[in-house]
């Protein structure tokens, strides 16, 4: 007699490793074509604003209010080939420089004084603070008595603006400093010059970067509030001027001015502080 087997059920295969699916790797855009990508994105984005602008002027809103892109276009031209432009622009950009520079530079080293001797800063700080309460267009009356409707005026105007936010970054960056490593490097040996040098300065350029860039604006801001209170050139006396003949076409060309003076400033800025940080991205690869 024959031994009876039973069916035997199906055993599902398991997929091999050829079968199986397999996952699609990111594709990674080049950093050349993704800024090629982003200023197409802003040249698009930025025609199309000034397109609308064009087509809304005097349709959707009064033309007296925002003229047109092409009118501002067209003063600007116009102001290009008379020489009113490049002349007040450079006023407008020596001040912005002068200011900046003065009001960084006194900032700077009052912020580290106060910041690096303890003395120094609980003498100082309180009067600083109360200084900076001051509204710094009260100022102003006091500044055309001092220094005249020149380029002095501008500058000391601007530097007000600007000392103030060097200052406080310089002030808070040094003493965020590790006080171990102070004390590590003294017992070293060494003296108050290189622990300046060597520790305090680079720890604080971070902070002091940071002002640095803030206070861009600023110095522009604190010229054309100069140029509109009393001047007679730069590009916020053309911006004073336009106002007050109800001209918006002016008005806009000198604040297209304005933003040109701005993204040179910036760009500068910007140039020298990556240089001077260059030591924080050392080694490191993207």
């Amino acid at each position: 007699m024959t031994a009876h087997t039973s069916d035997s059920m199906p055993v599902p295969r398991q997929a091999s490793a050829a079968q199986k699916p397999r996952r699609r790797a990111p594709v990674r855009i080049s950093e050349s074509r993704r800024r090629i990508e982003n200023l197409v994105l802003q040249v698009l984005l930025i025609g199309s604003f000034l397109l609308l602008w064009e087509y809304a002027s005097d349709r959707w809103v009064p033309k007296l209010m925002v003229s047109k892109p092409s009118d501002i276009g067209s003063t600007i031209w116009r102001w290009l080939l008379d020489g009113t432009f490049a002349t007040n622009l450079w006023v407008t950009i020596q001040a912005t420089i002068g200011g900046f520079l003065l009001g960084t530079s006194a900032g700077m080293l009052l912020g580290f004084l106060t910041g690096s001797i303890r003395r120094v800063g609980e003498v100082l700080q309180p009067i600083v603070t109360a200084f900076y309460t001051l509204p710094r267009l009260a100022l102003a009356p006091l500044f055309l008595l001092w220094f005249g409707l020149g380029m002095e005026f501008r500058i000391m105007f601007s530097a007000t603006i600007v000392f103030f936010l060097v200052y406080y970054n310089t002030y808070f960056g040094v003493r965020e400093v590790s006080r171990e490593l102070i004390s590590a490097v003294r017992i070293m040996g060494a003296n108050h010059f290189q622990v300046a040098w060597r520790v305090i300065i680079p720890s604080a350029l971070v902070w002091v970067a940071a002002g640095l860039k803030i206070s861009v604006p600023y110095s522009l801001v604190g010229v054309v509030v100069a140029e509109m209170l009393a001047s007679d050139q730069g590009m916020g006396f053309l911006l004073a001027r336009g106002a007050s003949q109800f001209s918006a076409a002016q008005t806009f060309a000198a604040i297209s001015g304005l933003l040109v003076v701005a993204l040179i400033v910036d760009w500068l800025i910007t140039r020298v502080t990556n240089y001077a940080l260059r030591w924080k991205t050392a080694g490191q690869q993207n």
